[in-house]
């Protein structure tokens, strides 16, 4: 049959089926969805302001501490010459004592200390505990060191601006107090033990002059021999006297030690404690199984039971050593007790006993030579009197002067305004979110009303007919349960496409012989049915199938050719066929055989008994060149060759935009059908195909609508079960 030239069709414009807008057709379509725009503009805005109104704001505080000079190196101590950088002014801090000094000033003591004053000064209106208070004040505290500068610049941030920096400032001052707190602590030790060397210096300088004094009443003639023996006596004497002094001042250093000691490392640091034999062994088996331990965490993890084994064990070995080291403890803090008040006393006794040696030596000796021997005593204890005296002046003068190795060179003042994002910036911010998701609300609903509709008018869009509008199809369309509403449709369109075949009526009267014999000569050829689509998924191929079979059933001998090669698939056939040789018993051949010359078309076709109709198509996919060369080479003559044998022979295409071998078949026939899909088709995939057919002259005979709304069957009550959707 003629078709109508492309140059008839109401002209199309391909703009219309393309999502590309430009800045002047964005803001029509904005003026289009203007009521989407602006619901999506309030609703954004309400949940933004709700959101907002939540929302706190956060004051930062700042301050600066800076180091006056070398941490751990006060100016008591005088060596101000041998710091470095000291000479020309500077100040030298390593990055390590930074971040101690940051770590101090978070730490529980600091904290603990600012909460007090906090507390007493009511900062905080609610009662809260000290734990609260410390992780409160822990949460918005933040110190960092500036450059390479030696100060440190710390904030807080805190809802309210004077709160803020009321914490900040009881922050600093607590540090800088417990800085000096532990500095002068250390100094003071240092003035108590010289204070101590002193006054036992002078005690023995007494008891030395009162010696010179009395040998210098009772002195009397000595052997020389004899004066000797006893003067080296008295050396010895002071020798041991100075030894159990040392042995004195190193028992109580380490009493102080055992006093202090408390965590299970001090415990061990400890001579005593950890040379006792139970802390020793026990000490052994716990780093063994912590080694253990340590190896198996990075095979297990954490969390396997094995590791939480290890952990426990691990526990009650460190809660043994412990013990151990406690008791141990206990018992070194004993025998230290012992060792000081025996070397107290094995001290009194030695100086007792140098006593008496010298006062017989001041009986016994010569005048000049006892008097020689307690000058030198008496001249050393009195040196050492006068070095512990200065040193014990200056340890007290420079206490007196002491100052910190920290200052407040930048207190907290009340911050005016709050830190970004403040509710004005989040205001902004909702209102240009509320704007973009308003555009973007807009462009998704212009974008999405692309898809056709059961109310697209095709013939005004596109310049072709509507043939039929085919309802939803279900899964079992070739069953005796076929829906009536697809029936009919599908029953419409073959009565179409007979109608076509036998040619348009002639006008009122008898026809003349030409007619009659034109139409017998058109009814000796089959009508060559082309189904084609744009994209996949349109369900082509089960319209195929529907109309094949319902011609079948007119009496019409019905040719199926399935022309995609890349995907034949078994759509054509029926549900249950897992490949074309399974459509009947006969065995079936390759349409890619037939293409190629190397199989007789009789031996290829097949039956398809369910559906009343004969099968042509291929076994395996065909790669896209190969594919489309053997059609466009073939496909002409074999449906040529076939159009005598059927009356209708419908070909299933693949889709247009996918590849060109759609094209291609299409040339073969003489009606042309384009099957949409309601819901799925795009109106642009759609334009596309269009330009495509137009370009090689191919103008559709008619549109089929697949996916329509399914209208009440005539002579048959509507039925109650939803139609489902499976269009393949």
């Amino acid at each position: 049959m003629t078709h109508q030239s492309s140059s008839q069709q109401p002209p199309y414009r391909h703009e219309e089926g393309r999502f590309d807008p430009s800045l002047g057709e964005l803001v029509t379509i904005l003026w289009q969805r203007r009521g989407v725009v602006l619901i999506s503009f309030v609703g954004v805005l309400m949940m933004a302001v709700l959101g907002i109104s939540q929302w706190s704001e956060h004051y930062l505080a700042v301050a600066e501490v800076g180091i006056s000079h070398p941490v751990g190196h006060g100016k008591w101590q005088g060596h101000a010459g041998e710091i470095g950088g000291a000479r020309d002014g500077g100040v030298t801090i390593s990055a390590q004592e930074i971040e101690t000094l940051i770590a101090q000033m978070k730490s529980q003591d600091v904290l603990s200390a600012a909460a007090a004053v906090l507390r007493g000064d009511g900062v905080w209106a609610d009662p809260i505990s000290q734990g609260e208070a410390i992780d409160r004040i822990r949460a918005g505290l933040e110190a960092k060191r500036i450059g390479n500068a030696a100060v440190i610049q710390v904030t807080y941030q805190s809802p309210s601006a004077t709160r803020s920096a009321q914490v900040l400032q009881a922050v600093l001052e607590s540090h800088v107090w417990w800085r000096e707190e532990r500095q002068k602590q250390s100094l003071r030790q240092q003035v108590q033990e010289v204070s101590s060397q002193y006054e036992t210096a002078q005690r023995i300088l007494a008891d030395r002059e009162n010696s010179l004094m009395a040998w210098q009443r009772a002195a009397g003639v000595l052997d020389v021999e004899e004066g000797k023996l006893m003067l080296e006596r008295i050396y010895a004497l002071d020798a041991e006297a100075e030894d159990i002094g040392r042995e004195l001042a190193v028992a109580r250093v380490a009493l102080e030690n055992v006093r202090e000691g408390q965590t299970l490392a001090d415990l061990l640091a400890l001579p005593d404690v950890a040379s006792n034999p139970i802390v020793s062994q026990l000490a052994e088996r716990f780093d063994a199984l912590r080694s253990e331990y340590a190896a198996l965490d990075q095979r297990y993890g954490p969390k396997h039971p094995v590791m939480k084994s290890k952990a426990r064990a691990l526990d009650d070995l460190r809660a043994k050593l412990m013990e151990a080291a406690k008791a141990a403890s206990r018992s070194a803090h004993h025998a230290l007790d012992l060792a000081v008040a025996g070397a107290a006393e094995k001290l009194k006794l030695v100086t007792a006993q140098r006593d008496q040696w010298q006062a017989r030596l001041m009986e016994r000796h010569d005048r000049m030579q006892g008097q020689a021997a307690l000058l030198r005593a008496v001249e050393a204890a009195r040196s050492e009197v006068l070095e512990l005296g200065t040193k014990t002046q200056n340890l007290q003068r420079e206490f007196a002067a002491f100052r910190g190795d920290m200052d407040i060179l930048r207190p907290a003042a009340v911050p005016s305004t709050a830190e970004f994002p403040n509710r004005r910036d989040l205001y902004l911010m909702a209102v240009l979110a509320a704007l973009f998701g308003a555009v973007v609300a807009a462009m998704l609903r212009h974008y999405f009303d692309q898809t056709i509709d059961d109310d697209f008018d095709v013939e005004t869009r596109f310049g072709s007919r509507l043939f039929a509008r085919i309802p939803m199809m279900g899964p079992h369309d070739l069953s005796d349960k076929t829906d009536t509403a697809v029936n009919e449709a599908v029953g419409h369109l073959a009565v179409l496409m007979r109608i076509m075949r036998q040619g348009t009526p002639g006008e009122k009267g008898a026809p003349n012989s030409a007619q009659i014999q034109s139409k017998d000569e058109a009814r000796a050829q089959a009508q060559v049915i082309a189904m084609t689509s744009a994209v996949s998924g349109e369900g082509k191929s089960h319209l195929t199938r529907h109309v094949a079979r319902v011609l079948a059933e007119f009496g019409a001998r019905v040719l199926v050719i399935n022309a995609d090669l890349h995907d034949p698939g078994m759509g054509l056939v029926h549900e249950g066929a897992e490949t074309p040789r399974d459509v009947n018993s006969a065995i079936i051949g390759d349409m890619t055989a037939v293409l190629a010359g190397d199989c007789a078309v009789g031996d290829a076709i097949g039956r398809v008994d369910a559906g009343g109709y004969d099968y042509l198509g291929a076994n395996l996919p065909v790669p896209g060149n190969i594919a489309t060369g053997l059609l466009e080479a073939g496909l002409g003559d074999l449906i040529a060759e076939l159009r005598g044998h059927y009356d209708h022979i419908i070909v299933d295409t693949p889709p247009i935009l996918s590849v060109a071998d759609a094209i291609v078949a299409m040339g073969a026939a003489n009606v042309w059908l384009f099957v949409l899909r309601c819901g799925h088709s795009k109106k642009r995939d759609i334009a596309q195909a269009m330009d495509q057919m137009r370009a090689v002259g191919i103008v559709p005979d008619g549109v089929i609508l697949n996916g329509a709304r399914p209208r009440r069957a005539y002579g048959v009550a509507p039925s109650a079960t939803p139609l489902t959707e499976d269009m393949g």
